[in-house]
């Protein structure tokens, strides 16, 4: 695949020029594959480096892991840099360099570098992205770089990068038509960044066999949750995690998930740092991520935004809202605005979640494979306990106006369904 663009034609240009030149420079939005991405990555010096690299795949659970990752490691005293993907609201949200986003002219500058340096080479949006942000990070320095990856595994371009330790937070059913229609065969897919005779650790508690598998076959040094390390609520606000050579207790209980946090203290246990007990367990209990349970104020309810966008999550996003709603009145109601992209497993998603809702107010989401909020209704009259009171706007924006003039103070609105669905408000 070949691409004749000139080199030179965006050099100087802002940050949005650039994105709308990367979304024409391939035709397809998704080709998973190495060759490409590893020759210039190659001719950049961004396959290995001098930092610590932990790649994270997974079903649901990346972002936050390494939000978890991430404050422990920084309040450790390390220099740590952090890719992830989508972006909610900003395309710079992709990068955290100590936490800190990186200015428009600085990834404007990564993509001058990747444009000479791709030449004929077609590249996806994301490939570019990418290596512009391995670039980037190879420049900054870090003691430890976190690549969070963008789909599957095996075959994504973060996985291009020799990592020196692996991580798999969950396996669920997303991606299909990307990865298999089984939790085997997209165990399998995560499992594809693993390395051999490397640390690699996976935190989902049903372990599908081709993980272990996997693992196996190219001795990875595999440690397993429920196996190699645990976690237990010790009561209603607090609980306790166990390891290979340590137990962390008490900790407080906080929006973002036990499971993920569970996870990334493996991976600090396995990384052998040492780092006082009292520290690890305020790192964990601080942490936090935009779009995972968001509390978002200026609103006269309880108001949160959730990226939640298949069954897996929305069964977490469920328990949390019970969680939620029994420190409220009985008279409690929570409102459901939701939008979703058409590929999504609509109908099993909510069915995950209908049992803590009370009402739902669909939305069309008004970006590429959104969903109209017709089509969300076909695929909620499909699923299960589906009782619920139902409205459809045209837009999340729209949706969330009507349904705030409505409700009382002791009522709870969650927003989720997409990336681009939290997005709509975080820039109402």
């Amino acid at each position: 695949m070949t691409n004749s663009t000139p080199n030179t034609l965006f050099s100087a240009a802002t940050l949005d020029q650039w994105l709308a030149h990367l979304e024409q420079l391939h035709p397809n939005a998704i080709e998973l594959g190495l060759k490409r991405i590893t020759e210039v990555g190659q001719r950049l010096n961004l396959i290995h480096f001098d930092a610590k690299v932990i790649t994270v795949a997974g079903t649901n659970g990346k972002g936050t892991t390494c939000a978890y990752l991430e404050k422990i490691l920084l309040d450790a005293g390390f220099k740590v840099g952090v890719y992830s993907s989508p972006h909610i609201h900003r395309y710079n949200e992709r990068l955290r360099i100590n936490s800190q986003e990186l200015t428009d002219q600085a990834h404007c500058d990564a993509f001058a570098i990747i444009e000479k340096a791709r030449e004929i080479i077609s590249l996806s949006y994301f490939e570019y992205a990418t290596l512009a942000c391995l670039y980037l990070l190879q420049q900054a320095s870090c003691d430890y770089i976190l690549l969070e990856v963008g789909l599957g595994g095996r075959l994504d371009a973060t996985n291009m990068v020799e990592s020196d330790l692996s991580v798999v937070t969950t396996i669920g059913i997303d991606h299909i038509d990307w990865l298999g229609s089984d939790r085997e065969k997209i165990g399998f897919e995560k499992a594809g960044v693993f390395r051999a005779n490397k640390p690699a650790i996976c935190g989902e508690l049903d372990v599908p066999q081709s993980i272990i598998d996997h693992a196996s076959n190219i001795s990875a040094q595999l440690k397993l949750a429920s196996r190699d390390f645990s976690f237990a609520m010790l009561d209603d606000q607090h609980w306790s995690w166990t390891g290979q050579h340590k137990t962390l207790s008490p900790i407080k209980q906080t929006l973002m998930p036990m499971q993920n946090a569970s996870t990334a203290l493996a991976v600090i246990e396995a990384l052998n740092l040492s780092i006082a007990e009292e520290q690890l367990i305020a790192s964990v209990e601080n942490a936090a991520l935009a779009g995972r349970l968001q509390a978002i104020s200026g609103y006269d309810c309880d108001f949160y935004i959730d990226v939640a966008h298949n069954p897996q999550s929305a069964q977490y996003l469920a328990s949390q809202i019970k969680r939620l709603k029994h420190e409220k009145p009985e008279f409690c109601q929570v409102h459901a605005v939701v939008g979703m992209l058409s590929d999504k497993d609509m109908t099993s998603t909510l069915s995950a979640i209908n049992a803590q809702i009370n009402e739902y107010h669909f939305a069309d989401l008004n970006c590429y494979r959104g969903a109209s909020a017709a089509t969300l209704l076909e695929a909620y009259q499909e699923s299960e306990d589906n009782q619920h009171n139902v409205t459809c706007y045209e837009n999340v924006s729209s949706a969330v106006d009507k349904v705030v003039q409505n409700v009382s103070a002791s009522d709870i609105v969650i927003v989720f369904g997409s990336f681009h669905t939290v997005s709509d408000i975080l820039t109402k």
